[in-house]
């Protein structure tokens, strides 16, 4: 359970103690963060109702503030703290007992410390109430200069932190900070310097000559200039100093217990991602961010008392910036937080970019982690640099058209095994058999486990992975690919990475011999060699016009001219609620499209409630798939079937397609077997979605 909190940077997080996130309009989100900023002090109606509803009449303003003044009351009498006044005249918003994301960022920017600098970096997200902006000048005129205050305030804290560090001798660190602050200040030929005084200081001589040659490329495409004297001189003698001698790498792993043999792990930090506290560590300053996230179960801390895991984490560290997470319900991220969805999992991993200012970034997911790292490839093409993927694959259990998974019998026989094997040093026999005879390595695997997850959590993480269905949107990945399996894998076999290389536009396929499933077993430098190639070749992405989107298509049957416009505002009104695009109006039929699938059916679901007292005749239909964009126009496959699933909805049904309901397992969401339709791109299932809550928030 989570206490109340408000968060503001990078986007509008409000949540109370346990609560679903209350379903606000962008002008009501608007409103609470303006009376948030202002610390309690009150604020006229009439002071509010122009900054928000600017381009409205006087009584129509005054009428949305008083529907906008309601619904954060009742949201703050749920969230179990804080406190909404309204005087006559006056509103005021205290947020007792929150935990209000501004007011610490602020707070712990202005310190002096190392750790509260970081801290309040973890804390800055991103632009305040980043993708919430609205279309009323005055606010936005408001916004824009406390957007810019508290991103001065970010860049300031940066500055000192690449001080403090280069004072301290800490060039990694001092590296990192100088990287993220020149993400958003591009053009501090100072900061340029202190990165490659970083690189150099940890011999790594080319990395700062790089750095030079992005410092002159900015200059001079920005502001026509060329660097001053002291950063060329600073080129110039590191360039004399630069060695051409080429590194070699070698396995050398000490024997246990030796001095040295569990490194020292590194710092975790914490970012909120709708209420939950995932973990996430960085090590490594190379040029280019790269994101591994591991499969089933995973312990940040722990993961490097092994010295083939830590080794393997070395290496990575070497050529890019690695982060890795905990994913929630795992290792040190929150437990107990109920079955998640591969969308959740995907936010979780966007809101851990944000924290780490990473713009685009080479995915790495493994076993289980690899449909979510192919979902966020799908969805975030312009901010995915690359993809790799190993040992994973596209369905979790068998079918007639993906017979290489293991079936039903074999998953419960695993379970079983698992339970049984629980708390003892871990069987390596399929993970990795070649570190079977290893006693040491299965004590601490054994060890690793029991701390990632519980038994009982463990074998749900386990069973929702083999319910991932992820096929349908394999045709959406446009980005880099290397698709790598082991030939003897036990665990995923050499035909579900060959599916994934075929599925998936350009792919790369490798196999690799061996029988270890686990990243950290034999010939693990090979492994991360190739990793290593797609990695520093990553290159900058083209602007995509493809996209995966969700679809919905609404029907309304056909009513009085009142009555269409009554229907109008409500669409219109619950499509902003849900962050939806209206892309096609024809007669009594709506289409929009949506980043998220639980998106999409939220928004049918609360349009279907909005549209009962007017006892209109309502159907819709959801499917996901990819949409070329055309400037303010979207077209494609999906949208088109979308449009002709409305036929198999009968009054009153909103039905989902297969892709949609195996995106969101884990979601709670109930569907009941409709159908199928046939025609392009196939013959293509479709379910009836059951009534869920409406959470505006999720």
């Amino acid at each position: 359970m989570t206490g109340p909190h408000l968060y503001l940077l990078g986007g509008f997080d409000f949540a109370g103690v346990g609560a679903a996130a209350p379903a606000f309009s962008r002008k009501a989100r608007a409103m609470v963060a303006y009376l948030a900023l202002q610390a309690g002090q009150a604020q006229s109606r009439e002071k509010l109702a122009a900054l928000l509803w600017s381009l409205h009449g006087e009584t129509q303003a005054r009428m949305s503030l008083r529907q906008a003044v309601s619904a954060v009351r009742k949201a703050m009498q749920r969230s179990g703290g804080g406190r909404f006044l309204t005087e006559g005249a006056n509103i005021a918003l205290h947020l007792d007992d929150f935990d209000f994301d501004v007011a610490r960022f602020e707070a712990l920017a202005t310190s002096g410390s190392i750790e509260d600098l970081e801290q309040a970096l973890v804390v800055y997200r991103g632009d305040l109430l980043d993708g919430h902006g609205l279309k009323e000048e005055p606010f936005e005129d408001w916004l824009r200069v406390e957007r810019e205050r508290l991103r001065m305030m970010a860049v300031a804290a940066l500055d000192r932190l690449v001080t403090q560090y280069g004072t301290a001798n800490d060039f990694a660190s001092c590296a990192r900070a100088a990287a993220r602050l020149l993400a958003m200040e591009p053009l501090r030929e100072d900061i340029h310097r202190a990165l490659m005084r970083s690189f150099a200081a940890q011999g790594r001589i080319n990395l700062a000559l790089k750095q030079y040659e992005l410092c002159r490329d900015a200059l001079e495409r920005d502001l026509a200039l060329a660097p001053e004297p002291e950063t060329r001189q600073l080129y110039e003698t590191l360039r004399a100093r630069r060695t051409k001698s080429a590194s070699h790498h070698s396995l050398q792993i000490p024997a246990t217990g030796t001095e040295g043999s569990v490194p020292i792990a590194a710092p975790t930090h914490y970012v909120k991602s709708a209420g939950i506290n995932i973990a996430y560590q960085m090590t490594g300053d190379g040029p280019v961010d790269l994101l591994y996230v591991q499969g089933w179960v995973s312990n940040l801390d722990l993961a490097w008392g092994s010295p083939r895991y830590a080794h393997v984490l070395r290496r990575l560290g070497t050529f890019s910036r690695l982060i890795r997470i905990d994913k929630r319900g795992t290792g040190l991220s929150d437990r107990n937080v109920g079955p998640p969805t591969l969308e959740e999992r995907m936010e979780d991993v966007r809101a851990v970019l944000d924290a780490v200012g990473s713009k685009r970034t080479v995915l790495f997911g493994s076993s289980e982690g690899g449909p979510m790292c192919m979902l966020f490839a799908a969805t975030y093409p312009e901010r995915t640099a690359a993809l790799v993927l190993n040992g994973t694959y596209a369905r979790g259990t068998w079918s007639k058209d993906y017979p290489w998974a293991r079936t039903a019998e074999q998953v419960d026989e695993d379970l079983a095994s698992v339970e049984r094997q629980w708390g003892k040093p871990a069987e390596l026999l399929n993970a990795a058999p070649s570190l079977s005879e290893d006693s040491s390595e299965r004590e601490w695997f054994a060890a690793y486990l029991r701390n990632s997850a519980s038994p009982a959590d463990a074998i749900a993480l386990w069973r929702w992975g083999t319910e991932i269905d992820v096929r349908d949107i394999l045709p959406a990945i446009h980005v880099p690919t290397l698709v790598i399996q082991r030939t003897g894998d036990r665990w995923v076999r050499p035909e579900e990475g060959r599916y994934l290389a075929r599925h998936i536009e350009g792919a790369r396929y490798l196999e690799l011999a061996g029988r270890d499933h686990l990243i950290w077993g034999e010939d693990c430098d090979r492994l991360v060699d190739e990793i290593r190639r797609i990695v520093t070749g990553a290159l900058p992405a083209a602007p995509s016009e493809r996209l995966l989107l969700s679809v919905l298509a609404i029907e309304i049957a056909p009513a009085g001219e009142k009555a269409i416009g009554q229907h109008a505002e409500a669409i219109r009104d619950q499509l902003l609620l849900f962050d939806g695009r209206e892309i096609r109006r024809s007669g009594d039929k709506v289409l929009a499209v949506f980043q998220r699938p639980t998106r999409a059916i939220q928004c049918a679901v609360a349009i279907r409630e909005r549209l009962k007292p007017l006892a209109a005749n309502f159907r819709s239909s959801i499917h996901i798939g990819e949409c070329e964009s055309h400037g303010e126009e979207f077209s494609g496959v999906a949208i088109e079937v979308t449009s002709r699933s409305l036929d198999h909805a009968r009054p009153g049904e909103i039905i989902a397609s297969r892709t949609v309901r195996d995106l969101i397992v884990g979601s709670g969401l109930a569907f009941e077997e409709q159908g199928a339709m046939c025609g392009p791109p196939g013959a293509l299932q479709f379910f009836c979605v059951a009534a869920t809550p409406v959470n505006a928030g999720a």
